[in-house]
């Protein structure tokens, strides 16, 4: 799991790009405008510049969990999304929580994800329809990827970059492809070794 350096990275932004300095102003306003003004980022996590929450009341993301710059998140007014510790959420991810996303703890998704849980009945007159997704622990998703509404991803699994995942899979399995299908099984972590924090 990655750790940020805070201290050298503040002082190797001062002694070699102090212009970078704005850029970590913005990032320390958004990161207190959601942990406590809007109230929905736990201690420790990181907020990147651009990202927006809509329905923030609809929201709950853990602890010393991270999210890129322009990161959108919207609950819908019946939806909820819930972001388990020490998950990081790379640059331009959309997630769309009407139905609901669950994202399980240490699980990092890739640049430009999109999550939906909405769907239309195509053959009626496109009334909206909502599918919970759900996100186990631990789980790696590459770049890009699209996730459908009703998927269940489970713990450790790996999803390739560009995936489009329509069903549901199992754990400990690494899924590519469109429509993602799975390819082989992935050895899950020694629950003996230690863990970064």
């Amino acid at each position: 799991m990655y750790k940020l350096d805070k201290v050298g990275y503040f002082w190797r932004v001062v002694t070699n790009d102090p212009g970078e300095l704005l850029r970590v102003a913005r990032i320390v306003w958004t990161t207190a405008k959601f942990r406590y003004l809007k109230r929905c980022v736990g201690p420790g996590s990181v907020i990147g510049g651009a990202t927006q929450i809509i329905n923030s009341g609809n929201v709950s993301i853990g602890r010393k969990c991270l999210l890129q710059d322009a990161v959108y998140i919207r609950a819908g007014t019946e939806g909820r999304v819930l972001i388990g510790d020490r998950a990081a959420i790379n640059s331009f991810c959309r997630f769309f929580g009407h139905g609901g996303i669950e994202i399980g703890e240490d699980t990092q998704i890739g640049p430009g994800t999109l999550i939906t849980t909405t769907t239309h009945d195509f053959s009626r007159e496109l009334e909206a329809a909502f599918e919970k997704v759900v996100i186990g622990r631990r789980v790696w998703i590459g770049a890009n990827v699209t996730i459908l509404p009703g998927v269940e991803i489970g713990d450790f699994a790996v999803i390739g970059a560009g995936s489009v995942v329509n069903r549901s899979i199992p754990a400990g399995s690494l899924a590519v492809g469109v429509p993602a299908r799975v390819v082989r099984k992935v050895e899950p972590p020694d629950p003996e070794a230690p863990q970064a924090t």
